[in-house]
């Protein structure tokens, strides 16, 4: 797959980029900075042993005006103080501590999820500790102590007030049964096959996620179908914890003036640091063209076409396909498949289409030699077609 911007292109968008990068981490510290001013109170002298520091933390964050009046913690080791000059340190011992708390602690049952990516439960028990928790972060960040960087992208994005329709995937689905649901809509090749899903787990899913119930689920509408129950899961019935979340963000109006930056994302985003490589891509993609049946001659072609197309790809260009089918930016923590098909809906159209709520790749059949098809994979990872294909 060749690529259209020349080598000097490239090489000046990247500079740009990271210039554009440093400039705002600059300006996201200075607003921090400009926070911290607001800290006007006499400092609070916070001495704390390390097996009771969640429950001093949450005594401390029930505090009306709190917030303002910045720590001084001094740790206890068998109730004797332990010696140091604090420059900062136990301040961040102590929010680092705090803040792996609130996963530590099963018996609060605030957060489910999988591989790393964490997700708020629908606990109304619980609402005021996920206002605490993001009081925490912000008195943590304003510490320089460390953020809560467990959350999946479209949670970020809906704390950021951000489009986030586009980042939902079943990636993120704890519920199984929900994860079948969506796949057998998804494969399903009739009405009638439709209906009799639907017919099984309507009480289950369909009766509650919001779709009308006067709306026929067709072949035609399934993937808004699924983009809605997708929205009532990871969003919608999570939404008051989400929103206690957020009204902790907003001490010291922390979420207002910080939210625009890309920077906020560092701090909450859940990153795996494994690069995307291009045996990794091959490993997961290759098997699922080998299975692909065909029906003619141009799904044939594609086919073998599409093979050579995987084995040629570099590192580079295996990163740009895997955001392409996923919609993310690395690997998730836990194992999970991609899927392959061909557009037979459009079988003229030359660009591939993805549907990364499913992390699913469709197929042009529109073109007839290797140079073309290389073109078109070009152009639509170039120009980033995500999201939801219908």
């Amino acid at each position: 797959m060749g690529n259209d911007p020349s080598v000097m292109e490239l090489k000046s968008a990247v500079k740009r980029e990271q210039v554009m990068a440093q400039g705002n981490r600059g300006k996201f510290e200075n607003i921090i900075c400009q926070l911290r001013k607001q800290q006007t109170g006499k400092t609070f002298a916070l001495k704390v042993g390390r097996q009771n520091l969640f429950v001093i933390g949450i005594s401390q964050m029930k505090q009306s005006g709190s917030e303002l009046s910045p720590i001084d913690v001094t740790f206890l080791t068998d109730n004797q103080e332990e010696r140091n000059v604090n420059l900062g340190g136990p301040n961040r011992e102590f929010f680092t501590l705090f803040l792996n708390e609130f996963l530590n602690q099963k018996q609060l049952d605030m957060f489910e999820g999988k591989g790393g990516f964490l997700l708020p439960t629908h606990n109304k028990a619980r609402a005021d500790w996920f206002y605490y928790l993001g009081k925490a972060i912000v008195l943590s960040l304003l510490s320089e102590g460390p953020g809560f960087p467990y959350f999946p992208p479209f949670i970020v994005s809906f704390l950021r007030d951000q489009e986030f329709l586009h980042e939902l995937s079943t990636i993120y689905v704890v519920n199984t049964y929900l994860v079948q649901h969506i796949d057998a809509v998804n494969a399903a090749v009739c009405q009638d096959e439709i209906d009799k899903i639907i017919g099984e787990e309507s009480e289950r899913f369909t009766d509650y996620c919001g779709w009308s119930s006067v709306e026929r689920i067709t072949l035609s509408n399934r993937m808004r179908y699924i983009q809605t129950l997708l929205q009532w899961y990871l969003i919608d019935k999570r939404k008051e914890s989400l929103e206690e979340i957020k009204r902790g963000l907003r001490t010291l109006s922390f979420l207002e003036s910080t939210k625009e930056y890309e920077e906020f994302c560092r701090f909450f985003v859940t990153r795996d640091k494994r690069a995307t490589t291009a045996l990794y891509i091959k490993d997961k993609l290759l098997p699922k063209v080998a299975e692909l049946s065909t029906n003619n001659a141009q799904e044939e072609n594609t086919k073998a076409l599409t093979t050579e197309l995987l084995k040629d790809l570099n590192d580079e260009e295996a990163a740009k396909l895997f955001q392409f089918i996923t919609g993310l930016d690395d690997l998730p923590v836990h194992d999970f498949s991609m899927n392959v098909g061909f557009n037979r809906s459009e079988p003229r159209a030359e660009l591939p289409k993805a549907t990364t709520c499913l992390q699913y790749l469709h197929l042009p059949l529109g073109n007839k030699s290797k140079m073309e098809l290389y073109a078109s994979f070009n152009k639509a990872l170039t120009l980033g077609k995500l999201g939801f294909a219908e």
